[in-house]
C-alpha cells in the first residue's frame, strides 16, 4: 500500500519508493521509471469498470492502483490511475478505443509528471 502513494515532490528533489532488490547500489542506479497519476479523459460511463480502466492504463504504463474517487465514481469527468512509466519511452497523449461497430478516442493527462531530460 505504501508504493501506491506514488512519488513525492520535495522540491528540488523527488522521493520515490521502490521494491527492495538484492545487491542494490545507489551509485549504479539509473532511474528512468516514475510513478504518475494518469487521468483518462472522455471515457464514457459504460466503460468505467476497473477491468477496462486498467486495460486502458496498461497501454501507457504499468497500473498500480485506481484512485478511490474513480472506484466510487465520484466525479465522472475522468478516471484516475496510478501507473509506473518508463520516461525513456514515447508517452502517448491519446488512445483509440475500439469495439465492434464503434470507436472513440480517450485523452491522457498526467499528474505529478517529473521534470526530466529526454536527451540524456
Amino acid at each position: 500500500m505504501v508504493l501506491a502513494a506514488g512519488s513525492w515532490n520535495l522540491d528540488p528533489g523527488l522521493l520515490q519508493l521502490s521494491l527492495w532488490k538484492p545487491d542494490f547500489n545507489p551509485r549504479n542506479h539509473k532511474n528512468i521509471f516514475s510513478q504518475v497519476w494518469l487521468c483518462i479523459l472522455e471515457l464514457p460511463q459504460e466503460y468505467w469498470s476497473p477491468r477496462i480502466i486498467l486495460a486502458i492504463a496498461s497501454t501507457v504504463g504499468t497500473p498500480i492502483s485506481l484512485d478511490k474517487a474513480t472506484l466510487d465514481r465520484k466525479y465522472g469527468h475522468f478516471a484516475r490511475v496510478l501507473i509506473e512509466i518508463d520516461l525513456a519511452d514515447k508517452i502517448p497523449m491519446q488512445l483509440l478505443v475500439e469495439r465492434e461497430g464503434y470507436a472513440f478516442f480517450v485523452f491522457f493527462e498526467f499528474d505529478r509528471m517529473p521534470m526530466f531530460c529526454s536527451i540524456c
